[in-house]
């Protein structure tokens, strides 16, 4: 038979004396601990002494129990932290952990394992003031904290910015970090979730997913690696599969392609493998998803987008999008990028690896990116939105030959010195081969119509033409997407162009002394221009019928041809030689200062030698030669022709002339000087200089043993009939003087 059970008290009498009392005491301080710690837990005394720095770091719940030293059971737990500009959060309904207590000695915080209930959390960035961490106090050891195993079983979601998911799943996390900007480490972890939904501002990304990912950080502290630079001390596998929504085509400011979701049903199967700043091999990324738009009246359109990426020693990319419209997106991608890495900050720079080629379509709402290739071309701009069409060919970032991209219609402008030449033009930017072994751009502009006005006047245009063409290419061994070097030259040519008031052209003529009154004509042009809008060479030609001029106090009426060839001097970019320059008049009428007129007279002047100083005002200064048919022109600069002697008459009507000398002006001022006229009956010298309505000058006349010379001031003309030639040698000194 078995003995009867045995009251506490017999029992607590069978044991030895000496173990009653120490037995006793372990029963008493269990019971202390057990109530110093659970009042602990749930008064405020725990938040209080726990949460130092609310501004840093909080831990709330609602109610906690510890029934054993360093094991705590908490429910409705709620960390909250801040660093620097985020903000982050974890909440669950239970967690249960173990505390290692001679740790605390040590100033640790050690938790060998913690399990949790119902888990969310997220960060989110906070644009208030920055949350600093402390930094390190000298010869005061930091608290550091270790969490070797945080697991949930029953993880449901959170949150990553604007970026929501949900889903269920499971999840182990390890780390460590020593407080007051000591290294953090993340120890190996992994997170399986199934039936994952992800929404970026309640547009849902991604439906019905799954994925499952294992991921580590190494060890560094926030001065070695913070923001993205963590992700050079991470490594991530992540294998995620699952329904996405549709992609909406917009455009952003600049008209580049801009990708948001948008209601529909896609596919992704992503096989991510990240190694410290690089893709792994084995790595791919395959998106399928609707691609919805519209055309330019406003039309929906749809298609459908197909991304595929691939890494082995090198990162491939594949996207294809068929185009549903003439002015839809269509493209068609091909692209190798040398080596697996992936620049965090400057994503750009990628392309100096890439080759491949890239087939498409788009309209863009600007095409400044187009003149942007070419360095120091901001004299030419394109504006307003256009249609580009092309396939581009990229060697190691290289734009290689056979490159080409097409804008059937666009505005396009170019400042060419002080002149704006504007106009509705087409444009091909393609890729050639250079004599030196390497590629370059050139873009080949047309303007079907365009006008060309005084940049400080740009809506008073003074030439009207069709077909101006211009040739842009960069002057550089090799050209790259990223660093065009060199510099940039264009060929700039027009024919024919209307210039439907030739008064425009006053504004580049001594005020006052010589200008058009009127008449229409045609001008050509064909102009060689370096960076910055500047003229190098070239060579334009007027043509004008029936013009309209005034020289000094005589007007003329005639055909006008100007033959003008441009070469930029060295001594500064808004200097030219004009030498080999002509201007012609044809059929002019006149009248002299008589009333009298005369018809039927013609002029050539070649420029030997002559500098124009494009700067406003316009100087001019050069040597000429003259052959016209006859001199009754020069003498009706300087008198009627009843003031001069009877006999000079004679010299009007002596037949072709030819002569030579100097002209210059500045501003309001024509100086003719050291002109020389001569035939085979006659001699002529003059100097002339015409400011201010106030002709100054002195004429010498020769005619067999006849000789006259004439001083001329203004209306005031005096004549010297006795030493005629040594008075107009003694002038020259004075002529020099006024100038």
């Amino acid at each position: 038979m078995t003995a009867p059970n045995r009251s506490l008290r017999q029992r607590w009498q069978v044991l030895p004396r000496w173990l009653r009392w120490p037995l006793l005491a372990l029963v008493g301080l269990y019971l202390a601990y057990l109530l110093a710690a659970n009042v602990f837990l749930n008064t405020p005394l725990a938040p209080w002494a726990i949460n130092r720095k609310p501004e840093k770091f909080t831990l709330d719940w609602d109610w906690a129990s510890s029934v054993w030293p360093g094991r705590v059971d908490v429910h409705g737990a709620r960390l909250r932290g801040h660093v620097m500009h985020t903000r982050w959060w974890i909440d669950a309904e239970r967690a249960r952990g173990h505390i290692v207590m001679t740790a605390l000695l040590a100033r640790q915080v050690h938790m060998p394992d913690i399990d949790a209930d119902n888990v969310t959390g997220g960060t989110r960035r906070d644009e208030g003031p920055s949350v600093l961490p402390e930094p390190p106090i000298p010869g005061r050891p930091a608290w550091s904290l270790r969490f070797d195993r945080i697991r949930s079983d029953s993880v449901h979601g959170g949150q990553l910015g604007s970026l929501k998911f949900s889903g269920f799943g499971s999840a182990q996390v390890g780390f460590t970090k020593r407080l007051r900007s000591g290294p953090m480490r993340v120890m190996p972890s992994w997170a399986r979730m199934g039936t994952v939904r992800l929404a970026n501002a309640e547009r849902e990304l991604l439906r019905d997913g799954r994925f499952d990912a294992t991921f580590s950080i190494d060890p560094h502290t926030r001065a070695q690696a913070q923001g993205l630079d963590k992700l050079l001390k991470t490594q991530i596998d992540l294998r995620l599969i699952g329904h996405t929504a549709g992609v909406q085509l917009q455009r952003d400011a600049q008209g580049w392609p801009v990708f948001r979701s948008a209601p529909g049903s896609g596919k992704a199967d992503i096989d991510a493998h990240w190694l410290r700043g690089e893709l792994a091999p084995g790595s791919r990324v395959q998106w399928t998803a609707p691609l919805l738009g519209t055309d330019a009246d406003g039309k929906s359109l749809h298609g459908e987008m197909d991304l595929r990426l691939n890494v082995d020693q090198d990162i491939r990319v594949l996207a294809r999008v068929p185009g549903a419209a003439p002015d839809a997106l269509q493209l068609d991608a091909d692209l190798s990028l040398r080596g697996r890495q992936v620049p965090l900050h400057d994503f750009a720079s990628m392309l100096a690896r890439t080759s491949g080629h890239a087939q498409g379509r788009w309209r863009f709402a600007s095409l400044d990116w187009m003149t942007a290739l070419f360095p120091r071309a901001e004299w030419l701009q394109l504006r307003g939105q256009g249609l580009v069409e092309g396939e581009v060919q990229l060697r190691d970032g290289r734009l290689a030959a056979g490159s080409r991209v097409s804008v059937p219609e666009i505005e396009a402008s170019a400042a060419v010195m002080t002149n704006y030449f504007e106009g509705r033009a087409s444009a091909d930017l393609h890729v050639e081969s250079t004599a030196k072994g390497g590629d370059a751009p050139v873009l080949l502009m047309r303007m079907q119509r365009f006008v060309v006005a005084a940049r400080d006047a740009r809506s008073t245009p003074y030439i009207e033409g069709n077909d101006l063409q211009l040739d842009l290419r960069t002057v550089a061994p090799a050209a790259t997407v990223n660093d065009l070097r060199g510099d940039t030259r264009a060929h700039l040519v027009f024919r024919g162009a209307r210039v439907p008031d030739l008064r425009a052209y006053n504004r580049y003529l001594p005020r006052g002394q010589l200008g058009f009154e009127g008449g229409t004509g045609r001008v050509s042009g064909d102009l060689h221009i370096l960076p910055g809008g500047i003229i190098d060479r070239g060579d334009i030609q007027l043509r004008a019928d029936a013009a309209r001029l005034q020289a000094g106090n005589v007007a003329l009426n005639g055909d006008v041809r100007a033959d003008i060839h441009l070469r930029r001097a060295e001594l500064k970019q808004s200097l030219f030689d004009l030498d080999t320059s002509t201007v012609e008049l044809q059929n002019v009428s006149f009248i002299g200062n008589q009333g009298e007129q005369r018809s039927g007279w013609w002029a050539r002047a070649l420029i030997e030698r002559g500098r124009l100083d494009w700067t406003r005002p316009v100087d001019m200064d050069g040597d000429i030669q003259l052959s016209m048919r006859d001199v009754g022109f020069l003498l009706a600069l300087y008198a009627q022709k009843r003031d001069f002697p009877q006999w000079i008459g004679r010299i009007v009507d002596a037949g072709e002339t030819r002569m030579r000398g100097h002209v210059q002006w500045h501003d309001d001022a024509l100086i003719l000087d050291n002109l020389q006229a001569s035939n085979e009956r006659f001699d002529v010298l003059a100097r002339l200089t015409l400011r201010d309505k106030h002709p100054r000058g002195s004429l010498y006349a020769k005619w067999g043993v006849l000789s006259a010379a004439l001083d001329l001031d203004g209306n005031t003309r005096q004549w010297h009939l006795l030493g005629a030639r040594k008075w107009y040698d003694e002038q020259a000194t004075g002529a020099a003087a006024q100038r």
